[in-house]
């Protein structure tokens, strides 16, 4: 290769620096509070309910995101995103049907 051995191409790389293991923490909270929370809201048929608590835990999801794990932005809120994303697909399982 031109400019190194794929090692070093690899170490330059933003990507490669990213820890994984405190991004599966985010993506399994996020998505673990987004099934607990349509559970736990099943029986109020008032998707208001719903979605002010999933805000609320947004609040806390960039707080830890952020500056306890110190995980880049777009990486917390598309962990966030894809737990809301499952929160939808589960409330329309108790909503609808």
């Amino acid at each position: 290769m031109k400019n190194g051995s794929l090692d070093e191409v690899l170490s330059d790389n933003p990507i490669a620096q990213i820890n994984t293991e405190h991004l599966i923490l985010l993506i399994v909270a996020a998505v673990g509070v987004g099934y607990l929370l349509t559970w736990f809201y099943k029986d109020k048929y008032d998707v208001r309910y719903l979605i002010r608590a999933y805000l609320l835990f947004g609040i806390v999801h960039l707080w830890i995101g952020l500056f306890v794990i110190e995980a880049a932005a777009i990486l917390v809120i598309g962990s966030y995103l894809l737990g809301g994303v499952f929160a939808i697909f589960r409330s329309n399982h108790y909503f609808y049907s």
